[in-house]
C-alpha cells in the first residue's frame, strides 16, 4: 500500500491511493442526473418565502387567498412559489371549486423543513 504525505496549511495527513480509500464509495454516490435532481430539489428551500410557505403547511392545508394574508403578500406573487413548490414535488394541490388548496407532498418534506429549522436553532 502506498502512502503519501499531504499537506494543507496547518494540516497534515496520510492519505492512502485513491482506488484504496474510495473504491468502495463510488457505487454508493448518486449519479450525475441524480445529483442534479437533488440539488434542484433543495434550490426551492433557498427562499425565505418559499420557507414560510412550507412551514404554514407543515401545520394545515391551505388555500392560495389564506397564504397570501398570512403571508401579507399578494397573491400572484404567493402563486409564483407555489408554482415552483409544486413542480418540485414539495407540495401537492387539490382544487374546489374557485379554490386551490395546497399542503405538504409527504411527511419527507415536513421532516426535511423540520430537521434543517432544528439545526439552524441550535
Amino acid at each position: 500500500m502506498r502512502k503519501e504525505n499531504i499537506t494543507n496549511n496547518d494540516d497534515d495527513c496520510e492519505v492512502t491511493t485513491a482506488d484504496e480509500n474510495i473504491s468502495s464509495l463510488i457505487p454508493k454516490l448518486p449519479n450525475d442526473e441524480e445529483f442534479s435532481l437533488l440539488a434542484g430539489f433543495f434550490s426551492v428551500f433557498s427562499d425565505p418565502t418559499r420557507l414560510k410557505i412550507i412551514s404554514a403547511l407543515s401545520e394545515k392545508e391551505l388555500c392560495v387567498h389564506e397564504l397570501s394574508s398570512l403571508l401579507e403578500m399578494k397573491q400572484p406573487s404567493v402563486s409564483q412559489h407555489l408554482k415552483m413548490l409544486w413542480q418540485a414535488r414539495v407540495v401537492k394541490k387539490r382544487k374546489v371549486g374557485l379554490h386551490v388548496f395546497y399542503r405538504l407532498d409527504d411527511e419527507h418534506i415536513e421532516k426535511i423543513y423540520t430537521w434543517g429549522y432544528e439545526h439552524v436553532k441550535e
